[in-house]
């Protein structure tokens, strides 16, 4: 047996593993029967740059949650469009909507959007904070009363989910795949006791806990993390629940075109690199051996490696791939790319690839 094939044979394994031991187990994660009676009073924070359709489309189904005591704070960070008075409108029919508005010459201490985020959570009434994006549409009025229903008794943080919008085309598809490979790392990995990330789209921690750790200090200077750097430096086994419902799915719409797509992802996964370094580790590992089977599989064809030894091996590790989180697609709202999960998992390995170069690259400043 040559060293490539037996490269070939590892990265295989290596990929197998994570589905059978990590991804395996959001399988049995099941969807709420009932609500607690007594759910605490919550405030739910949206950070804003210019959203002025967002807010007029998705802004409503927030503040129409069927929740007993909470608040929705609306953090608009120097739009020039007319988010400020899309935002007075809903004030007038909202009692429970606050405005916090920052002028466009303000000096900011904290890179991104972390000082938005930062004065949202200053000016929360409540402990139990909600952060979720203007662009972003929560799937039903009981999306607030599951996430924070979520909250155990030693709870300290909330991992929910945030599908893309299914629409026409290839590139949605790939962008909902590589969301749903994502989804299934963070949630499956909290699973095992090892959380390390949260998307800002939809998650919930308790404000004791941000003011505990100085809420973005240690982060400051960087452009994101303000929700992934969080999760990765305080999450715990026993502090941190996932929430995989679909009445708790926040919605967005997906990029349209591939530059976009593209700078987005290099634009989040840059505050990847400041991971906990067993995390980084996981990661990384995945990333790498997933790409490795792929480019393995050319390079052993280009050197006459018969193809039935190699197909053998690919249909094997799709096969156990597919199987092993079958009912994982439904419960992340991607049963639709089951069937396209070969050629999405060849894409995907590319995706990392032209990713991790573009990673190297110096960052916009700006997070909008």
């Amino acid at each position: 047996m040559s060293t490539e094939f037996k490269v070939f044979l590892i990265a295989a394994a290596i990929q197998c593993t994570y589905y059978l031991v990590v991804f395996f187990r959001l399988n049995f994660v099941r969807p709420f029967t009932s609500m607690p009676e007594n759910l605490p009073p919550a405030s739910v924070i949206i950070c804003v740059k210019n959203e002025a359709q967002n807010l007029l489309q998705n802004l409503k189904v927030v503040l129409i949650q069927q929740y007993k005591q909470y608040e929705v704070i609306v953090v608009n960070d120097g739009s020039t469009d007319n988010s400020l008075d899309v935002l007075v409108e809903y004030y007038k029919r909202n009692l429970n909507l606050k405005i916090i508005n920052i002028d466009t010459n303000e000096k900011k201490p904290y890179a991104g959007k972390k000082y938005a985020l930062m004065k949202g959570i200053e000016a929360a009434s409540f402990d139990t904070i909600v952060v979720t994006d203007a662009d972003c549409r929560p799937a039903t009025t009981q999306w607030l009363a599951k996430v924070v229903g979520s909250y155990m008794r030693e709870t300290k943080i909330v991992l929910a989910h945030s599908p893309y919008e299914k629409q026409s085309g290839f590139l949605n598809k790939l962008i909902r795949y590589e969301n749903f490979i994502t989804a299934m790392q963070y949630f499956g990995f909290a699973k095992l006791g090892l959380p390390y990330m949260g998307v800002g789209r939809n998650l919930s921690y308790k404000k004791e806990l941000f003011e505990s750790f100085k809420g973005f200090e240690k982060s400051k200077n960087i452009l994101t993390g303000d929700d992934d750097l969080l999760v990765n430096a305080t999450a715990t086994q026993s502090n941190t629940e996932i929430c995989i419902d679909k009445d708790t799915f926040t919605y967005t719409k997906a990029e349209t075109r591939w530059v976009d797509w593209i700078n987005q992802k290099r634009r989040h996964l840059r505050s990847g690199f400041r991971y906990k370094i067993h995390h980084i580790f996981l990661l990384f590992f995945f990333a790498l051996s997933n790409f490795v089977f792929y480019s393995s599989i050319f390079l052993l064809l280009a050197k006459g490696v018969s193809l039935n030894a190699v197909g053998g091996v690919l249909a094997v590790v799709l096969l156990i791939k597919l199987l092993s989180v079958f009912n994982v697609y439904k419960k992340l709202g991607a049963k639709d790319l089951f069937l396209l999960t070969p050629v999405l998992d060849f894409c995907y390995a590319l995706y990392l690839l032209i990713i991790f170069f573009l990673l190297l690259l110096k960052p916009q400043n700006s997070w909008k």
